[in-house]
C-alpha cells in the first residue's frame, strides 16, 4: 500500500477509536502499518529491509494536538516562540529503550513478558502489546520473504529466527537492533535516539576471528539509514560492581568507525579513570583524522548528576545517552528536549521593564528598570529568569496533561521492566520508574559576558550610565563601533579562566539548578536542567536584541556551555578551565563543551598527545562532555571553491555531524572564521 493510502487509513482508524486512552488505538494503527506497508530490500543491505511508512504516525499525533490544545495555550506558545524567550513542548523523541532487555529476550521474550507477566494499571495494556507484537512477527516473516526473493538467504533465515527465539549469534543480535529500531522509530513514531551500549550487548555473541566482517557491514547499514541527527551508540563506562566495560567489541567497533568515518553515525565514549590509554588514543586519532562524530562523556559526573535527581546508584550507573549527549538512567524517560529558556532574554527583559527589547511585547513581570547597583540589576535578572522558567514549565505541563490522549508507545513500553510490572504505557500512564522532563537554558556565556560588561561599563569604570547603555543597545550599537570593538575584544569574557566572569556563569547555573532540578512535573517525575543549545542558538539569537557583550541584534547566542565565538582568546586550556569551573552535575541534561582546534596543533604524535592532554584535563576537572572540531582553514576554503572534491568532508555541528557542503554559506563561513580564530 502506498504512503498516501496508509495515511488515509490510519487517520480513519484514529477517528473511529475515540477512547480516552489512546493505547489501544495506537496499537491498532501500528499493527495496520506493519501489515500493509511496502517493503524494499536495498542491494547493499546486509541485515534489514526498508519501509515506506517512516514516522507516518506523526501525522496522527499532529491532528490530535490541534484538537486537544486550547486556543489560549496555542496562542501563548506562538507568542513566546516568536519572541524566543521560552518554550515548553512535548517530547516523544528522545528515548533509550532497554536494549539489554531487547537483546536478551528477543521478540518472543518481549512479547511473552509484556502480555503474560504484566500488571493491570491500564486495562488495555496486555491487549495492545499482543496486537503490536503479533503484527511485528508477521512483519518479520514478510520481510524474510522479501529478502529471500532478493537473493539474501542469510537475512531471510535470521529474520525468521527472530520470531522464534532470542538472538543466538552476532549476526542475529545485530539484525535485532535494526528490527527493533524500525518498530519503534518508524511504526510507533517514538524516536529511538540511542542503540545503547553495543560493546556490552554484543560481547556475549562475538567470536574473535570469525565475525570480523560483520562490524563493517553493520556500521555501513547504520549509516545508510540516515536517521535524524545521526545514529548514536555508546562504548565504555563503568558498572556497579566495578567490572571494566571496555572489551574486545569496543575496540572492533571503534576501529571500524575510525576506518569508515561514517557521516550519519555518532559515538558516545563514556570515560572512566581506568579507560585504556590505547583505546582513547585510537578514538582521538579518529577525531584528528576527520571522524569527529565522537563525544567524550564523564562517567562519574553523569552518575553523580543522575543520583542528585533521586535515581539509585545502580540505575544511574547503568545509564544510556540519548540524542546528542543527554544521559538517562535505567528505566528513565528523560524527555531531554522539552523546555527551552533564553538566559540572555532574561537580562534583556530586566533592562526593558519586562518587555521584549525588539518589539516591546510584555513577556516578563514589570519592573521600574532603575537599579542602585549591579546587585540590584542582577536580582532583577534572576527574577525575570525565574518567570521565563515558570512559563516554560507551564507550557510543558500543558502538553504533559494531554499525553494520555496524544501518544502511546507499546513497543517502547514493553522494553521497560517497570512499565511491564505495572502494566502501563510509558506516556499514557507515566509508568516508567523515572518519568522526567527537561529544561534547557541556552546562551549562558552570552549572558555572563553581558553582565560582566554592564558591571564594568556602568559601575566599575563609570563609562556610561545604565540608561545610556540601554539606548546604545536599542540602537544596535549604531555609531558606537569603537566602544563595541573595545567591549568585544578587550573586556573580560567567559572562556579565558577569568575568575570574575566565570563566577557569574557559576552563579547563573546555581540559580537555574535551584529553579529546575527536582521540580515536580505533570507525570510524577521531576525536571532536569541542561545548558546545551545545539542549533537553537541561531533562531533564538535572531529573536534577541543587542546585548552588552558587543553582540548585535539577531546574531547567534553562545553555543552549549562553550565561550561565545571568538571570546576564547587564551587558548584551549583556559577555555577548559572556565567550563570546568561550572558544576556540571547540576546540568546533567547536558553541559557540553565544543572545542575547536586547528589542525596545526594536532599533527604527529606530539599533536595526538596534546589532544589527549586536553581530554584528561577536562575529565579530571569534572567537565561533563566534550566534542572536538579539528579544523583546517585551507581545506574548508578549498571545499567551497571545489565542492566536487570534498563531498564527504564533515564538521561537528552542535551535537551531530554534518557534511560541510550541506551547510548554508553563512554556516560554512562561520566554520572558516572559527578555524582562522584557532590558527591565531
Amino acid at each position: 500500500m502506498d504512503r498516501e493510502l496508509l495515511l488515509e487509513n490510519i487517520l480513519r482508524i484514529d477517528a473511529e477509536n475515540t477512547a480516552e486512552n489512546v493505547l489501544l488505538t495506537d496499537a491498532k494503527i501500528i499493527a495496520f502499518l506493519l501489515d500493509h506497508c511496502e517493503i524494499t530490500v536495498p542491494q547493499e543491505a546486509s541485515f534489514f529491509v526498508r519501509v515506506n511508512c517512516e514516522r507516518l504516525k506523526d501525522e496522527v499525533d499532529k491532528a490530535r494536538r490541534k484538537r486537544l490544545l486550547d486556543e489560549a495555550t496555542t496562542e501563548q506558545l506562538r507568542l513566546t516562540n516568536r519572541r524566543r524567550a521560552y518554550r515548553g513542548n512535548r517530547d516523544f523523541g528522545h528515548t533509550a529503550p532497554d536494549w539489554d532487555a531487547v537483546t536478551a529476550l528477543g521478540i518472543p521474550g518481549l512479547k511473552r513478558r509484556a502480555t503474560e507477566q504484566c500488571g493491570d494499571l491500564n486495562p488495555d495494556f496486555a491487549e495492545a502489546e499482543t496486537l503490536v507484537w503479533d503484527a511485528a512477527e508477521r512483519f518479520c516473516l514478510r520481510c524474510a520473504d522479501a529478502a529471500e526473493k532478493c537473493g539474501k538467504p542469510r537475512m531471510a533465515q535470521s529474520l525468521r529466527a527472530q520470531t522464534e527465539h532470542a538472538p543466538e549469534n552476532l549476526f542475529e543480535v545485530m539484525q535485532l537492533t535494526l528490527v527493533y529500531y524500525a518498530l519503534q522509530q518508524f511504526f510507533e513514531a517514538t524516536l529511538v535516539r540511542t542503540l545503547g551500549r553495543l560493546d556490552r550487548m554484543f560481547l556475549p555473541f562475538y567470536r574473535a576471528g570469525e565475525d570480523e566482517d560483520l562490524f563493517e557491514a553493520y556500521i555501513r547499514e547504520l549509516d545508510s539509514i540516515k536517521p535524524d541527527a545521526n545514529m548514536p551508540f555508546t562504548l565504555g563506562g563503568s558498572s556497579v560492581d566495578g567490572t571494566p566495560q571496555v572489551n574486545a567489541v569496543s575496540y572492533r567497533l571503534l576501529e571500524t568507525y575510525a576506518a569508515l568515518q561514517p557521516a550519519d553515525v555518532k559515538m558516545h565514549i563514556l570515560c572512566t579513570p581506568d579507560m585504556p590509554r590505547d583505546f582513547l588514543r585510537l578514538a582521538m586519532r579518529s577525531v584528528r583524522d576527520g571522524g569527529n562524530s565522537i563525544i567524550f562523556l564523564n562517567d562519574a559526573v553523569i552518575i553523580e548528576g543522575l543520583c542528585r535527581l533521586g535515581e539509585t546508584v545502580a540505575d544511574a550507573t547503568d545509564y544510556g545517552v540519548v540524542g546528542c549527549y543527554e544521559p538517562c538512567g535505567k528505566d528513565e524517560v528523560p524527555c531531554s528536549c522539552n523546555a527551552i529558556v533564553s538566559i540572555p532574554k532574561a537580562l534583556e527583559l530586566a533592562l526593558h521593564h519586562g518587555c521584549d527589547g525588539l518589539t516591546g511585547d510584555r513577556i516578563g513581570p514589570e519592573t521600574a528598570g532603575e537599579f542602585a547597583d549591579f546587585e540590584a540589576l542582577y536580582r532583577e535578572f534572576e527574577r525575570q529568569l525565574a518567570a521565563l522558567t515558570d512559563g516554560a514549565v507551564r507550557q510543558t505541563g500543558a502538553f504533559e496533561a494531554i499525553y494520555p490522549k496524544l501518544h502511546a508507545a507499546p513497543f517502547f513500553s514493553s522494553t521497560m521492566a517497570t512499565c511491564v510490572l505495572r502494566g502501563g504505557d510509558v506516556y499514557c500512564d507515566a509508568s516508567a520508574k523515572y518519568n522526567n522532563s527537561s529544561l534547557n537554558a541556552i546562551g549562558i556565556a552570552t549572558a555572563a559576558d553581558s553582565l560582566a560588561a554592564i558591571r564594568k561599563l556602568v559601575w566599575e569604570d563609570g563609562t556610561l550610565t545604565l540608561p545610556e547603555l540601554i539606548r546604545i543597545l536599542d540602537d544596535n550599537w549604531e555609531g558606537q563601533e569603537l566602544l563595541r570593538a573595545t567591549v568585544r575584544n578587550r573586556f573580560p569574557k567567559f572562556g579565558n579562566n577569568d575568575p570574575a566572569v566565570d563566577a557569574l556563569a557559576q552563579r547563573i547555573l546555581a540559580k537555574l539548578s535551584d529553579m529546575v532540578n527536582g521540580r515536580p512535573n505533570e507525570r510524577g517525575g521531576v525536571y532536569r536542567l541542561g545548558i546545551f543549545s545545539i542549533d537553537w542558538r541561531v533562531p533564538w539569537g535572531e529573536g534577541a536584541a543587542a546585548s552588552a557583550d558587543g553582540r548585535k541584534a539577531g546574531e547567534t547566542l553562545s553555543q552549549n556551555a562553550t565561550a561565545s565565538f571568538g571570546a576564547d582568546r587564551e587558548g584551549a586550556t583556559a577555555h577548559i578551565l572556565s567550563i570546568t569551573s561550572l558544576d556540571a552535575a547540576s546540568a546533567v541534561n547536558g553541559a557540553i563543551m565544543d572545542l575547536d582546534l586547528h589542525i596545526s596543533a594536532c599533527r604527529g604524535e606530539d599533536g595526538l598527545e596534546a589532544l589527549l592532554a586536553t581530554l584528561t584535563t577536562f575529565m579530571q576537572r569534572g567537565g561533563e562532555g566534550v566534542h572536538y572540531n579539528v579544523l583546517n582553514t585551507e581545506t574548508l576554503e578549498a571545499a567551497q571553491k571545489y565542492p566536487e572534491r570534498y563531498q564527504n568532508l564533515q564538521v561537528r555541528l552542535c551535537g551531530w555531524n554534518e557534511r560541510f557542503l550541506a551547510l548554508s554559506l553563512d554556516a560554512q563561513n562561520e566554520f572558516i572564521r572559527r578555524s582562522k580564530h584557532q590558527a591565531g
